[in-house]
């Protein structure tokens, strides 16, 4: 059931269309507003989106392993090799992921309760081998993103402006696992998820714009 409020800093409507989701991003004055039971606060202003070429946006509708969802926030980031977007998304059964988009390759995946033994980011090595969520998975990259900008709902308040350390890990059958340093350097935030190819994820309502081709 959504959730109707208005900006506290220019009055306009804000939709939360989920339980889950506590924070948005005004559509017409960039604040950061967080929900707090029958009032909204005001959290601060969101830089405006870098121009990244992608088909998705807020709104639209795909399907991962036959389970239906909702794009219904982002977060821009932006490392050395460009930029990369994590699109929130809401299944219709209420479950939160994210669905990760870098240079052409879509990732879903899920939250997951990190163990206590995973090292610091300044002590794993690509190659490095890590068991988490009953798999061994193998660090591919260490990397550093910048917060860039946001919009819609999300789950979580991103430090935006801010960079925070993360590591990409892999496994076979296409699994991947993000350790995410985000807030702060004493336990990452841990996701697990896998690859999908662009038109198994049975998209609807993207963007269209003059240079973009559907993949297939």
């Amino acid at each position: 059931m959504s959730i109707e409020r208005k900006c506290p800093h220019c009055g306009a409507p804000l939709v939360f269309k989920t339980s889950i989701c506590l924070l948005a991003v005004c559509a017409h004055c960039s604040s950061l507003v967080r929900r707090k039971d029958l009032d909204v606060e005001k959290l601060g202003e969101v830089a405006q989106l870098q121009p990244d070429g992608t088909p998705l946006q807020v709104g639209a509708r795909g399907k991962h392993q036959g389970d239906a969802f909702e794009v219904v926030g982002r977060v821009q980031l932006a490392t050395k090799a460009g930029f990369w977007n994590e699109w929130s998304i809401v299944f219709n059964d209420g479950k939160q992921g994210w669905l990760g988009e870098a240079q052409g390759t879509y990732a879903v995946s899920f939250p997951a309760s990190a163990p206590g033994s995973v090292p610091g980011f300044d002590k794993l090595k690509v190659g490095q081998k890590l068991d988490l969520g009953g798999k061994t998975f193998r660090v591919r990259d260490l990397l550093s993103a910048k917060y860039l900008s946001a919009e819609g709902e999300l789950p979580f308040r991103p430090p935006l402006g801010e960079e925070a350390p993360s590591a990409d890990l892999i496994a076979p059958e296409r699994k991947f696992a993000t350790l995410d340093w985000s807030e702060g350097p004493a336990r990452p935030l841990l996701f697990i998820g896998e690859y999908e190819d662009f038109d198994d994820l049975h998209f609807s309502g993207l963007r269209e714009f003059e240079g973009w081709k559907r993949p297939g």
